[in-house]
């Protein structure tokens, strides 16, 4: 480091870069804090992933996990009669660890698998179900995807609940606009 060049420690706090670094990391995290949530799931006529036909369905926001390979997107999908988890990658239930968890309840199991192992269906006690996704604030889903040798490992991915209630009032309405 060049003698004239300022420090930037907590020691040399009079240091025009230091006070630069403390003002932009207030500023950058008061932009955080005030950042409206937004919605993460959405009442819309889109093809049944099971039934294949459009229809009111409830949809979450994708999310992006690894399936031991490569990344594959994941989003859930409610068609009032089942709640879909689906991916790009092969689901592999032979461990009997596929599952979802709203926040602090014990999981819900499944190992009933659709189109091509890539979807995994929830449909036992769906209004339980849609009780807790109601007043959760996340819902976890815990994939395994093939091969199982090498055997990898059970991936988690969160999804938020945020916005839920509503997109599900708008669902129970065959998705018509709030009014």
């Amino acid at each position: 480091m060049l003698d004239h060049e300022p420090k930037l420690s907590p020691r040399n706090p009079t240091s025009g870069g230091w006070r630069w670094l403390v003002v932009l990391g207030l500023s950058g995290g008061l932009a955080l804090t005030a950042a409206p949530t937004e919605a993460a799931w959405t009442a819309a006529i889109r093809p049944d992933p099971l039934a294949r036909q459009s229809r009111c369905l409830l949809v979450s926001e994708p999310q992006t996990t690894s399936d031991g390979y490569d990344s594959t997107p994941v989003s859930l999908v409610f068609n009032g009669t089942s709640l879909v988890v689906i991916t790009e990658s092969e689901l592999d239930a032979s461990f009997a660890d596929l599952a979802l968890v709203v926040d602090a309840e014990p999981p819900v199991r499944s190992d009933t698998l659709a189109h091509n192992r890539m979807f995994l269906v929830f449909d036992q006690d769906i209004p339980s179900l849609v009780q807790k996704f109601r007043a959760g604030r996340q819902v976890t889903v815990y994939l395994r995807f093939w091969p199982t040798w090498p055997a990898t490992r059970s991936f988690p991915v969160p999804f938020s609940l945020a916005g839920f209630s509503k997109a599900h009032d708008r669902f129970t309405q065959g998705c018509q606009p709030a009014g």
